[in-house]
Order: structure tokens, then sequence, then C-alpha cells
């Protein structure tokens, strides 16, 4: 069980996008911009350095510099959940200290990624992990991406260390997250992860939710929340009938950050393009704007409910 209080981390959490210069640099000055930008629009969590922050096309420096500048930003005003995740042990031991060093409130990792460990590795791994920093450590399982999918096992296994205060359940099934809230019980968190069953997630136990899409309308996703924390369920199942479908033409553009990041720009947060190997899409995109202006009229339209 874990030693930490998880109650702070039930908030929708904005898995942020990295802002690059036009020489694919970080734009340090766009990463403070848009950590103010969710704070103001009431957001109280994000998660930085993951699949949506494009954390494994950054180099370890840069993670750092990424994790330290939202932290002295906002982290006065925000949880700031860090993914450490990386191809070996030791660097993400390395990010770990860090960012318990400039004040992150919790770290998150994935498996190793390109290899298929086994599931001792990933112990092991996950478990070095815990070690390099005293912070709540959240399991982070996407077998989509990384082609290994968190047994009960190792579940179970990874429960008795003091320091893993929940999961990132990023797997398809909707059921996973009932069997990992069942097994860790009250004191544990379990965030949904696919955007499309937000509501589905939590109604199976979860108890928040961080995703790709939260940044592109930050509104609806806390708005499905509110009703849920309401026990509103009927009018947060309305508000996901809109989402999700918004959630599909986010994924029809040549890449989905481009596109999340495309919108938060014409929102004016300029966030400049993802890196290569994702595409870019233009802002003037006729259904990039288009989306953008629908995205605007979804919040109008579900302000009062």
């Amino acid at each position: 069980m874990s030693k930490f209080d998880i109650n702070k981390f039930k908030h929708v959490t904005v898995a942020l996008n990295t802002p690059f210069k036009q020489d694919g640099s970080v734009d340090v000055d766009a990463v403070k911009a848009v950590s103010r930008y969710f704070r103001d629009k009431g957001i109280k969590q994000m998660y930085v350095c993951g699949s949506t922050g494009e954390g494994f096309l950054l180099d370890t420096e840069e993670r750092m510099l990424v994790t330290e500048t939202v932290v002295k930003e906002v982290g006065q005003d925000m949880n700031i959940i860090v993914h450490v995740g990386c191809p070996d042990t030791r660097h993400s031991c390395m990010l770990a200290e860090h960012a318990e060093k400039v004040g992150a409130a919790a770290t998150s990792a994935v498996p190793c990624v390109y290899y298929r460990p086994s599931e001792e590795s990933v112990y092991r791994h996950w478990t070095e992990i815990t070690k390099a920093a005293d912070l709540p450590f959240f399991i982070y399982n996407i077998p989509q991406l990384t082609g290994f999918n968190l047994s009960m096992n190792l579940f179970n296994r990874m429960l008795e260390n003091e320091r893993v205060a929940g999961v990132k359940c990023s797997s398809d099934p909707a059921q996973d997250i009932l069997r990992f809230k069942l097994a860790g019980g009250k004191d544990f968190i379990v965030f949904n992860g696919p955007d499309e069953q937000f509501v589905a997630g939590r109604l199976l136990g979860a108890d928040a939710g961080i995703g790709g899409t939260y940044g592109a309308m930050p509104e609806l996703y806390m708005k499905m929340d509110e009703l849920i924390k309401r026990g509103e369920w009927d009018k947060a199942a309305q508000v996901q009938n809109i989402v999700t479908p918004l959630i599909y033409r986010l994924c029809s553009f040549a890449s989905m950050h481009g596109a999340v990041k495309g919108i938060i720009s014409l929102d004016g947060c300029p966030m400049g393009d993802p890196r290569l190997p994702f595409l870019p899409v233009a802002l003037d995109d006729p259904e990039l704007v288009q989306l953008y202006k629908d995205i605007k009229q979804a919040i109008a339209d579900t302000k009062d409910l």
C-alpha cells in the first residue's frame, strides 16, 4: 500500500505538449506560456514529457529543462507529474532524481520500449525508478505503444511497493480499469487513459484521467469531471458523445500531436510544430480551423449543463 495521500491527484490531468522553436529546439518561453494557459483555464494537474509531450523524442537534458521550467512556472498552483521512462533504467532514475530535486509532485514511467523485456525486467526497472526519488510513482500501462501489457501478477507485486501510488491505464479494454481498481483499493489511484472512454472509465472505477486530447478542449473534460462528481452521469455521457467525435477528428490529421498543438495555437498560445517523425498541421488548414470553431461551440453549448 502506498504511503502517499493520493486524493490530491484526483484531477483532470492535461498531458502537456512540448512546444518547439522553428529550429527544433525546446521553446522555453512557450513552455512557460502554455503552462500558464492551462492553469488559467482551471487545470490543476499536468503530465509532462510523456507520449503527448514527445518525451521519447527529447534528450535527457531537454526533458530536465521542460520539467524544471513547468515546475518553476506553475508548480505552486498545479501538481506536476513527470514521465521519466527511458529505454534504459539508468537514465530513468536520473530523471526521477531530477524531478524530486526541482519539486515535482510525482513520477511515472512506461516499461522499457523497443525491446520486449520480461516481467522481472520491468519489475526491476520500475522498482529502481521508485528508489531514485521519494515521490508517488504512477505505473504507465500503454501496451499499444510499448508492446508490454501489465499483468495482474506484476501489478500485485508492484502494489507491495509503498511508493507506487497508482496506474495510468491506457490499455484498450475498459475492464482493465476495474481490475486494477479492485486490486489497488480506495487508497490507490487509477487514471483513465483512453480519452474516448473518459466517462466509461470513471464508471468502472477510475479516479481521474490523463489524456493527450485534453489540451485541445480542457473545458469539456473538466465539464465531464464536474458532472460525474455531481452524480449526473447522463449529462456526463452527453458531453462524452460530443467529445468522442472531436477526438476522432483530431486523429484524422497527419499527426494528432500536430493537430492538438494547432488547436492550442489557434486559441492564442503558439506551440510550434512537433518533431519528426510526427508531422506538422498547418494552422490555416480549413479542417483544423473548423475543428477549432466546433470545439469552441461545444464548450459554449455545454457550459450550463
